[in-house]
């Protein structure tokens, strides 16, 4: 009798181990289409792609750009892959005359985000191609710490554009936006194609050719103040170096660092207000509109209260978009208030309310000569890690390279 429950709790067990196996989809077919002006004759081939999500896998497209995956893990995944070419490179796959210059840099990929992949369905899936940025964001410390008495610490913040061409380039009367950022959202990009609603708004000073930004260097602003931050918390940051800081138009604040002056705030707060637990949604933008002539609404079905600067997205150079971790579930992509054309995918911090000393940083794709170049496919889900050494102007951190 023994024998037989023994033998019969075995078999159960048996049993309950294999429903809980988790079975592959069956093999399937990614076929990645170069855009549409091309030569017929030129295909993706020889690309690493990455899906990630309820498993990670890394394939390589063959010679006609298509992976043939054997199996994954049923599930919801990110699909993302890119190659970078120079104009010389694109003119020639391209195939015709093309207004674009020879040492210009081209990124040529795709990202898909919550791509749900179950039955191992074939994918054909269409690549864009975009001109690749000079001035991008590279940095953006919002998390805040502990001070050296164990309190929440958040004048630290700071934002960091990085120089990712070959030439000289000038801040000169550049915007850097930061989008509203209520619960719920106010004005989620899903709901509106074409338009960003700021919630603040600086104005970098300067005739033209006052602020260079030398070819792989940086600038870093100071959203709240730009002063040694580690006298006051140990895991904090040394800003007293930053280029610029937000601050008051009566010049308080750090006298030695040049003021970048906010020039819309639909809040009362004299700083640039980053969440210490997001969401963030920042923007470097250039126009030769009047700003000042922009709609201000506010939010939906409110006669009062915040009054938002409403910008065509089209102004957008570079955006980054930090969404707020939730406690229990993933992040809620639907509260983005970036576009996918600007930013496809999204970043967050480890911790719901901050105050972990986390920063998110864009990643390096190579360096050359002692200075960097970095990642980018203007989806910051794969270009941006999280890192917990936040120190600006820093490239060669752990998780970077």
């Amino acid at each position: 009798m023994k024998r037989f429950t023994i033998s019969i709790f075995a078999a159960l067990m048996l049993l309950s181990c294999r429903r809980e196996a988790p079975k592959g989809t069956s093999p399937f077919l990614l076929e990645f289409v170069l855009p549409e002006e091309f030569s017929p004759n030129a295909f993706y081939s020889g690309q690493k792609v990455y899906l990630s999500g309820t498993a990670s896998y890394t394939f390589e497209t063959d010679l006609m750009g298509m992976v043939s995956v054997p199996t994954v893990v049923p599930g919801i995944y990110d699909i993302t892959t890119g190659m970078e070419l120079t104009g010389a490179q694109y003119k020639a796959l391209v195939g015709k005359p093309v207004a674009i210059e020879d040492n210009a840099r081209v990124n040529v990929g795709v990202s898909l985000m919550n791509q749900k992949i179950f039955q191992g369905e074939n994918l054909r899936i269409a690549l864009t191609s975009a001109v690749l940025k000079d001035l991008l964001i590279s940095k953006i410390y919002y998390s805040g710490t502990k001070d050296n008495m164990d309190r929440n610490y958040t004048t630290d913040a700071y934002i960091e554009i990085f120089n990712n061409s070959d030439k000289v380039q000038y801040l000169d009367g550049k915007f850097l936006g930061l989008a509203e950022s209520v619960s719920p959202a106010a004005y989620p990009a899903s709901e509106n194609p074409d338009s960003i609603y700021l919630r603040q708004a600086c104005r970098f000073p300067g005739g033209g050719e006052d602020f260079a930004v030398q070819p792989g260097g940086s600038v870093v602003i100071a959203a709240r103040s730009a002063r040694n931050h580690l006298e006051d918390a140990s895991t904090s940051v040394d800003l007293s170096g930053a280029d610029f800081e937000v601050k008051l138009m009566d010049g308080s604040g750090n006298p030695d660092v040049p003021m970048l002056p906010l020039i819309a705030n639909s809040t009362t707060i004299p700083v640039l207000n980053l969440l210490s637990g997001g969401p963030n949604a920042v923007v470097i933008f250039e126009t030769d509109e009047d700003v000042s002539t922009w709609p201000q609404v506010y939010q939906r079905g409110r006669t009062s209260g915040e009054l938002f600067l409403r910008m065509h997205k089209k102004w957008v150079t570079d955006g980054v978009e930090c969404l707020r971790k939730p406690a229990q579930t993933a992040p809620d992509v639907n509260t983005k208030r970036l576009q996918a054309d600007i930013d496809a995918g999204y970043i967050v911090i480890n911790s719901v309310n901050g105050y972990n000393h986390e920063s998110v940083e864009r990643k390096v794709s190579r360096s050359e000569g002692g200075r960097y170049f970095l990642v980018d496919t203007n989806n910051s889900s794969a270009d941006f890690v999280v890192c917990s050494d936040t120190t600006p102007r820093k490239y060669d951190k752990e998780g970077l390279q």
